[in-house]
């Protein structure tokens, strides 16, 4: 799991600070990141993140792909 902060370039609008989340975050035990559409801030960190994460729970087995299925292609 990854907690993904959005729209982190509407600092005036900010309900949650970043030090609160990834406190959360890391009460939770997953990664906390940062990111902006707008400005392209950290998008691709958010799903390399998660790919990252599903790939590391796939070679140490705890995560295994439905039956029936390719599963998941790292290319």
């Amino acid at each position: 799991f990854v907690l993904v902060g959005h729209k982190c370039d509407l600092v005036a609008e900010r309900a949650v600070s970043a030090e609160e989340a990834g406190h959360l975050a890391t009460t939770l035990g997953m990664a906390f990141v940062e990111t902006s559409a707008l400005s392209n801030l950290n998008v691709e960190l958010a799903f390399q993140t998660l790919a990252g994460g599903i790939q590391q729970a796939l070679g140490r087995g705890i995560l295994a792909p439905h039956q029936g299925c390719d599963g998941i292609r790292l290319i």
